[in-house]
């Protein structure tokens, strides 16, 4: 971080320089033409404005220590709550996120996004506790309860435990086609060559009237899977 750091202070400091260094220059080079029109070699300098590059020289201060303090503080990612193995935005993301439920904990929105950071950041124990204080506050809501099941799934190493699938239940109960679930249940079934259940829970999604979801990309998946059960017939009957 020291080096980064360092890195950003020499830009500043090289782009204030450049600044100052041209604003001077051009001072200079106006004074000389203004000595020649008047051909008055003995004119006396004009003084110069400093009002342009002081100006400039603090906005370009004061812009990246804004943008830092939205994206992220540097001395806050080694607190033990954000692995050192996460890409550095999805590190600020989670920072900022954390921040807002902090100021705001009964924020739902802030906690539904601070849940999806963290497992896009592959913290999923961290994901289920933030999902969890969402669940406290709305009640069951099957889409929480989805992404709930999907950050237990991951967390346990891509294994559908018993508490998972009680999780998967309580969602569906809530609504049949829920997409966390069914792509859930339908990605661990084809990761153990369950192509049927697969293909199944697949089609439930097409049938759902959801809109958020691409359906050019389930419809490549069925049709993948399908070849795949046909080439197993092929070789079966060999």
């Amino acid at each position: 971080m020291s080096i980064l750091a360092a890195g950003i202070g020499f830009c500043l400091i090289s782009t204030i320089v450049f600044v100052w260094g041209h604003h001077l220059q051009t001072h200079h080079l106006q004074h000389i033409m203004q000595t020649k029109q008047a051909n008055d070699l003995s004119a006396t300098t004009s003084p110069v404005n400093r009002t342009v590059p002081a100006a400039i020289s603090i906005v370009i201060i004061i812009l990246p220590l804004v943008l830092y303090s939205q994206l992220g503080r540097f001395t806050e990612w080694d607190k033990g709550v954000i692995d050192e193995q996460i890409d550095y935005l999805i590190a600020a993301d989670i920072n900022k996120n954390a921040r807002k439920v902090n100021e705001q904990p009964n924020n739902e929105i802030a906690l539904l996004t601070l849940a999806q950071s963290y497992a896009e950041g592959g913290l999923y124990a961290q994901s289920i506790a933030t999902l969890n204080d969402l669940l406290a506050i709305t009640g069951d809501d099957a889409q929480t309860l989805g992404m709930k099941a999907t950050a237990m799934y991951y967390r346990d190493k891509r294994a559908m435990s018993i508490e998972t699938r009680l999780v998967l239940a309580r969602a569906l109960a809530l609504d049949e086609f829920e997409f966390q679930s069914q792509l859930l249940i339908a990605t661990d079934a084809y990761l153990n060559k369950d192509y049927e259940k697969a293909i199944t829970h697949w089609q439930l999604l097409l049938r759902s009237q959801s809109q958020g979801f691409s359906r050019a990309a389930i419809n490549n998946a069925i049709l993948k899977t399908e070849q795949k059960i046909a080439n197993r017939s092929v070789t079966a009957s060999e």
